[in-house]
């Protein structure tokens, strides 16, 4: 008999969401699974965050935790609440984001019905001010339960990259999975603070590679991923790349430590993809930028090492002919077709 005293714990990294942490707790609190724990970890929130978490550890002692911090960022949030975690099974929930009921009782079923390490399921994008359409997304496996066989001969050859342009296979989405909570604690030091872009990627990666089996279950979408204005911003981050460095030599450094399959190339092809993602939003988000800017711009990208090893060393033999010609493209530095054939699809 093990010594967990809930099947599962949920963890709410909170990082000034006084505007939307109310949604997401009713939702949390309505789970028709009721022998939850549920984490609040406040990030060191400057609004009334912090105020309402400690609010619901008062108003419902016997379920709700809530954990102080200094601000660390998101990884370092959700790694603090696991670490406390009393439940079987962790899951999480961000603090901007709402779940339907029937969620957790669900995944906890199948989870344990199979005794799996890993259960995912689908998630439902909704959008502030209805300003796009909601859409459903999900895991594209055909089958739902991998034992190590399966997942070394089936999920792990396509899981970051199965040789299309972004050809995921893998959603990193943190918060669509169920986790046995010892594989969640045993990797914990893996998942690095440091990632800014893709810090579910490697809590996936990392889960799915220790995993003795995974579920899925498909066509069920019970977590509402919300995009609020802000975070659809269409401003130009010039440390994009420095971004998915980190991300990209994160990974590497798991798949490299685990050493059960080898990710190297389909790793540099997620990294080229997010790359050439970034070379068109460039250009596209700086529409009133001169030529000599966009140049410089995009010359410090394809002259970049770590872009020029990927260059060199990508395998994606199912990309689309204009995908192959905008790589290469960038890869003899021809930087005024590069321009032209952004501009030419945005206009």
């Amino acid at each position: 008999m093990d010594s967990y005293l809930f099947d599962v714990s949920i963890v709410i990294p909170v990082y000034n969401m006084e505007q939307y942490l109310d949604r997401c707790m009713e939702s949390v609190l309505a789970q028709t699974l009721t022998n939850i724990e549920i984490i609040l970890v406040d990030d060191g929130s400057n609004d009334r965050s912090a105020i309402i978490c400690d609010s619901y550890a008062k108003k419902y002692p016997e379920k709700v935790v809530v954990l102080h911090k200094e601000n660390g960022g998101l990884t370092s949030a959700w790694k603090a609440g696991s670490r406390i975690a009393r439940g079987r099974y962790t899951g999480y929930v961000d603090s901007d984001d709402y779940i339907n009921p029937d969620m957790y009782e669900k995944l906890f079923v199948r989870i344990t019905r199979e005794n799996a390490d890993i259960a995912c399921c689908g998630l439902h994008h909704v959008y502030e001010n209805n300003s796009h359409k909601e859409w459903d997304d999900q895991m594209d496996f055909p089958i739902d339960v991998f034992s190590p066989e399966e997942l070394k001969n089936s999920m792990f050859p396509v899981l970051i990259n199965d040789g299309s342009f972004m050809g995921r296979h893998l959603h990193p989405n943190r918060v669509t999975k169920l986790v046995r909570t010892d594989l969640v604690l045993k990797n914990l030091d893996l998942c690095s603070d440091s990632v800014s872009i893709g810090e579910d990627f490697q809590f996936s990666l990392c889960m799915f590679l220790d995993a003795e089996k995974v579920v899925v279950l498909k066509d069920f979408f019970p977590y509402n991923y919300y995009m609020n204005d802000a975070s659809m911003t269409m401003r130009y981050d010039s440390s994009y790349m420095d971004k998915i460095k980190v991300m990209k030599e994160n990974l590497l450094r798991i798949s490299r430590q685990k050493n059960n399959f080898d990710f190297e190339t389909q790793i540099w092809n997620d990294f080229l993809c997010l790359t050439v993602l970034h070379v068109k939003g460039g250009i596209y988000k700086k529409k009133a930028a001169p030529y000599s800017e966009h140049r410089a711009d995009m010359k410090s990208v394809c002259t970049d090492p770590d872009v020029v090893h990927a260059l060199s060393v990508y395998d994606m033999p199912k990309l689309t002919a204009a995908e192959k010609l905008f790589i290469f493209f960038m890869k003899h530095h021809l930087y005024f077709l590069i321009f032209c054939a952004v501009r030419i699809y945005f206009r």
